[in-house]
């Protein structure tokens, strides 16, 4: 009853799926539960086993970077490759451009960003946007609720900023890219992304599992994320390299 109340916090649960059913079928097993309201729904929900140690939250361990790498390209331009949104990514991204040249402009890589901590990558946006009120929308079974992207200090001064998305950018990764469009003025180049345009929620089934169900669809004004970000050319035959 206690993972079917979470997961129903989270929307609709199929139909049929009650703790009754869940309980003659499982009994106390909470993955068995857990697989059965998979089973169940629209094929979005999964289970995932977690990683241990969880780097983000215990002392003395070295988080992932952020960064896959950044380089100089031979135009000028800083390329940054921004692979995920961990605990340090904007200080990360700070540091790399740090050395920029102002106003040679940033090619951003987001080709290999498959999402992550969606509050992050907002704050991601917000070195590039600055504070802006009402920058996009979670609509959900209750309405269409906005949300900011937050202030984070000075605004990064990169000139130009181009990025690159391919069919692996998903999730909050192509968020970003379409933010970043829209109010960043950035140019989007390279393939269609993978379209994932709704926020998954975390129910924890115990230690080594937890359920990531469908929670609300993301709306960027101007941009459309069900079945991908379009860019606005391919990227040019020679690449993009340093």
């Amino acid at each position: 009853m206690r993972l079917l109340e979470a997961v129903e916090a989270h929307g609709p649960v199929t139909e049929g799926v009650t703790a009754e059913a869940l309980g003659r079928a499982c009994g106390t097993d909470l993955l068995c539960a857990a697989r059965r309201i998979i089973a169940g729904s629209d094929g979005r929900a999964r289970l995932e086993r977690r990683i241990h140690p969880d780097t983000d939250t215990i002392r003395w361990v070295t988080t992932r970077a952020s960064l896959g790498g950044h380089a100089q390209a031979g135009d000028g331009r800083t390329v940054v490759s921004l692979e995920r949104f961990g605990r340090k990514v904007e200080w990360e991204l700070r540091a790399a451009l740090a050395g920029q040249d102002s106003g040679r402009g940033l090619v951003l890589d987001l080709r290999d960003n498959r999402g992550g901590d969606f509050g992050r990558m907002l704050r991601v946006a917000g070195l590039f946007t600055g504070a802006l009120p009402e920058a996009l929308y979670l609509i959900d079974g209750s309405g269409r609720r906005p949300v900011a992207i937050p202030g984070n200090g000075t605004p990064l001064d990169t000139g130009a900023l181009t990025v690159l998305v391919g069919p692996e950018t998903a999730s909050s990764g192509e968020i970003l890219a379409a933010l970043l469009r829209r109010y960043a003025g950035a140019e989007m180049i390279g393939q269609r992304t993978l379209g994932k345009d709704y926020l998954l929620r975390v129910v924890a089934i115990d230690q080594d599992w937890r359920l990531l169900l469908p929670a609300e669809r993301v709306e960027v004004p101007g941009e459309t994320l069900a079945g991908g970000l379009l860019p606005d050319r391919p990227l040019p035959p020679d690449g993009i390299a340093p």
